[in-house]
């Protein structure tokens, strides 16, 4: 109980702590003017340049759900008996950067994937 007690004085010490700085407005005339991406077509279709200079890079991906009826149990499957579904979701997003160095081209490619 007592370490409880301690995180818990500590927690509204720091709120305290945060509640004594002064709140400052944003005013959107200071924020910076982002520029728009420029397409890099010699890399391929969907490449941009983020970073004027930069690499080329293309993110792409995909999502697929399912859903099913409701299927009857066979006898014994389950304990309750009750009706069963088919519900089931994969994804997968794909990052490709390309850039020209000093020693020729260079790719980095990153797949990351669940489900199917």
């Amino acid at each position: 109980m007592r370490t409880t007690s301690m995180i818990l004085a500590a927690v509204a010490l720091f709120a305290a702590s945060l509640a004594a700085l002064p709140a400052h407005a944003l005013d959107v005339r200071d924020l910076p003017i982002a520029r728009a991406p420029e397409a890099c077509p010699h890399e391929g279709p969907g490449f941009t340049r983020v970073v004027p200079g930069g690499p080329c890079m293309r993110i792409s991906g995909r999502v697929r759900a399912e859903a099913g009826t409701p299927v009857q149990a066979r006898p014994g499957a389950g304990l309750d008996g009750a009706a069963r579904g088919v519900v089931s979701a994969s994804g997968r997003v794909a990052i490709d950067t390309r850039t020209q160095t000093e020693y020729g081209p260079a790719r980095a490619y990153i797949r990351l994937g669940t489900g199917h």
